[in-house]
């Protein structure tokens, strides 16, 4: 069974980075209209911020960025390709954002979400988050790390 790998994300990985980032979200697209533009900019975040990428196989099958904003570790975007999703990768690339902020004495981590985006909201409740606030379409979610 080949390996997952986790490494930091490399401009050559931006139009692979992409494409996992369409299918990861395609669903979510197509029935919710105001969601944005999820793959606007990915070599810029790549380039401005952490970002990390899950390889198996040499195809990028998860990414996450983020970045230290305010007091909070704030997860830009986090995307695990569909033929990838159930098997705990966005846990895994949840953790290195995790150990980034414990590392720079950083006690929370933040994302925000689109609140008809359910089985989002509801995994992310299931990793031990809770919605901080909630404006308009947007929700605020918020982990405190131990």
């Amino acid at each position: 069974m080949p390996e997952i790998i986790l490494r930091r994300a490399r401009a050559a990985d931006t139009e692979a980075v992409t494409t996992c980032i369409a299918a990861a979200y395609a669903e979510a697209l197509r029935d919710i209209p105001d969601l944005p533009d999820v793959t606007d900019g990915v070599g810029d975040d790549i380039a401005a911020h952490q970002a990390w990428v899950a390889t198996k196989d040499e195809d990028i099958i998860g990414f996450i960025v983020f970045d230290r904003v305010d007091s909070a570790m704030m997860i830009f975007n986090l995307a695990v390709s569909p033929k990838a999703q159930g098997a705990g990768l966005a846990r895994q690339l949840i953790e290195i954002a995790e150990q980034e902020a414990k590392g720079t004495g950083t006690a929370k981590l933040r994302l925000r979400t689109h609140k008809l985006m359910q089985a989002t909201v509801s995994m992310y409740l299931y990793m031990g988050w809770h919605e901080k606030e909630v404006s308009g379409k947007t929700i605020l979610m918020e982990k405190e790390l131990s």
